[in-house]
């Protein structure tokens, strides 16, 4: 190996080429600088190695029972709409039959039919002139009493009783 010529340094005396301590300060800084620079990676795991599996298992039943939740509420919901259709069904039905009896209620109503069903069925008749009678009754010397004294709960109590009498026929 050549070694230049240079008048300037003494290379039997550089101590420093052979200062091993120096060079040790200097390999562990770079070290140090390098594994600060380096990337630290997480090891190479799987999703399914990095849990245990009875979290998966727990995770896979939680979303099992969500998709469950879900599914039950939407079928309820659609047998809670199709009850309110056919309820609206039977309602439209029941005042469709309401308006065919009001209207036939309306036809028995009138005069016509009431004497056609007095004549036929209960054998009834129109009465004649001939069955009239007309009697007048004199109505200025009728004298009406009121009965304002009322006796209290004993005339009240007489009151009631004679009235009793007289609808058992006494």
């Amino acid at each position: 190996m050549a070694y230049p010529m240079n008048t300037n340094t003494n290379l039997a005396y550089d101590l420093s080429m052979f200062d091993t301590a120096e060079r040790e300060r200097r390999e562990k800084q770079r070290r140090a600088d390098e594994e600060a620079r380096k990337i630290r990676l997480a090891p190479l795991n799987s999703v399914s190695r990095s849990g245990s599996r009875t979290k998966i298992v727990a995770m896979a039943l939680m979303i099992f029972a969500a998709l469950f939740a879900v599914n039950y509420y939407n079928t309820k919901r659609d047998d809670v709409v199709r009850m309110v259709a056919e309820q609206e069904e039977l309602l439209a039905a029941a005042k469709d039959d309401n308006s065919l009896l009001q209207s036939k209620l309306d036809s028995m109503a009138n005069i016509g039919y009431i004497e056609k069903y007095a004549t036929e069925q209960l054998g009834m008749s129109k009465v004649a002139a001939s069955q009239k009678k007309y009697i007048s009754v004199n109505t200025e010397d009728l004298i009406e009493v009121t009965g304002d004294d009322d006796g209290g709960f004993f005339g009240s109590l007489k009151r009631e009783f004679s009235a009793f009498l007289e609808y058992i026929g006494f």
